[in-house]
């Protein structure tokens, strides 16, 4: 049950867990991707978060993009929803009535992080020390600019409004961070299993 004020987030080990079947959609759109390992975790990850978003309605999960790129319920208005998957793991964020968003990014070395960070971090932000300081950094903008539905098209702008933005235990070798508008969320865990489907 999904209570007021509360952002749902669901942990997702894509090499081990069973999703229900994949949608005609999502089987032609993994049939795009270079690997079987690419396609396998896109359809875990999509079939995970029907799942998921089937617990908290009987509704239809009729998905829809907004203009640039947000999926959504249109007639589920109210239940906001945010997937991001990194390697073998992913992520979903759900709330009600709110938005929300939420990133994972797998640790890796990345020379050119302060290069990136001036050009995609909002001006007032510190520069990141070294690359996991920078991968963190990443994931909490990065989730504030998918709950608004901008994706790196916001990037460089100071969010506008108050928001919570939480750093998530994603397992050792990944940096994540959930965001929701507004303040005084709280943020609960869940691990989504392989007898989840």
């Amino acid at each position: 049950m999904l209570k007021p004020g509360e952002i749902h987030v669901w942990r997702i080990q894509l090499d081990k867990v069973n999703t229900p079947p994949p949608t005609t959609g999502e089987a032609a759109r993994a049939g795009r991707f270079a690997t079987p390992t690419l396609r396998r975790r896109y359809l875990r990850a999509h079939g995970a978060l029907r799942d998921i978003l089937g617990r908290y309605t009987d509704g239809r999960l009729d998905f829809a993009l907004h203009e640039k790129g947000k999926p959504f319920l249109p007639n589920l208005p109210d239940l906001e929803f945010n997937l991001s998957h990194s390697k073998q793991m992913a992520l979903v964020a759900v709330a009600r009535g709110t938005p929300v968003g939420v990133d994972i990014e797998r640790l890796r070395p990345l020379i050119e992080f302060a290069a990136i960070a001036e050009r995609y971090f909002p001006p007032d932000e510190v520069c990141p020390s070294d690359a996991p300081d920078f991968f963190r950094r990443w994931t909490r903008f990065e989730a504030i600019l998918k709950a608004q539905g901008l994706g790196l098209y916001g990037a460089g702008a100071s969010p506008e409004g108050s928001w919570t933005v939480q750093e998530l235990d994603a397992g050792p070798g990944f940096a994540a961070a959930v965001a929701a508008r507004g303040t005084g969320h709280t943020i609960v865990i869940h691990d989504y299993g392989e007898t989840a489907a």
